[in-house]
């Protein structure tokens, strides 16, 4: 299964349909602490900026070594070595 199959996958298991930055914590791309601190900040600034964009957590996206990974959804655009500054850069595209 290719990795923009899968994000569908997942995300229409969580019937998320709302625009969405997913970020993936697997444990082979990066150390977990590092995308959990991205997850944290992300969700805190989506939370005080852009109210309709939500932060999703998945496992592997197999994309791995090149992490902390995040995609868009629903319009599914990997990014690699996501950092807390893309992360808010993300974000703000997904709110338009």
């Amino acid at each position: 299964m290719g990795k923009k199959k899968k994000l569908r996958t997942l995300m229409h298991d969580r019937e998320a349909n709302d625009a969405s930055l997913v970020i993936c914590v697997g444990k082979k791309c990066c150390a977990k602490s590092e995308s959990r601190a991205v997850v944290e900040e992300a969700r805190a600034y989506a939370a005080a900026e852009h109210p309709r964009v939500h932060v999703e957590v998945v496992g592997c996206l197999h994309v791995c070594k090149k992490g902390p990974i995040a995609a868009t959804y629903p319009d599914i655009t990997f990014k690699k070595h996501v950092s807390k500054k893309r992360a808010r850069k993300m974000i703000d595209k997904l709110d338009r």
